[in-house]
């Protein structure tokens, strides 16, 4: 077994990443209370849709994800940083 440190990460990558990640959940999650909120009005799928204001929807889309990508890129960035000074994380890594 052998300790290692990451002392570097890339920030485009790691914001790209993180950004598409949230991306996933928040399409999960945006599904399912469509889904329940649809249940709970008890109207037609089509009225329903109708109802919701694709505007703010997706200017909310847009705002969540610019700033989950700064917020990964200003962590990234931060990480890298302290990582200088403090070492970084600790990973063991073993040789099977």
């Amino acid at each position: 077994m052998s300790t290692r440190h990451i002392v570097r990460i890339a920030p485009l990558h790691t914001s790209i990443l993180l950004t598409l990640v949230y991306c996933f959940i928040a399409i999960a999650i945006a599904l399912t209370g469509t889904f329940a909120a649809w249940v709970r009005d008890e109207a037609s799928l089509l009225e329903f849709f109708e109802q919701i204001d694709v505007a703010n929807v997706l200017t909310g889309i847009f705002l969540n994800v610019v700033l989950v990508f700064i917020g990964a890129l200003l962590v990234s960035f931060t990480y890298n940083f302290l990582a200088k000074y403090l070492g970084g994380f600790e990973i063991t890594l073993d040789d099977d």
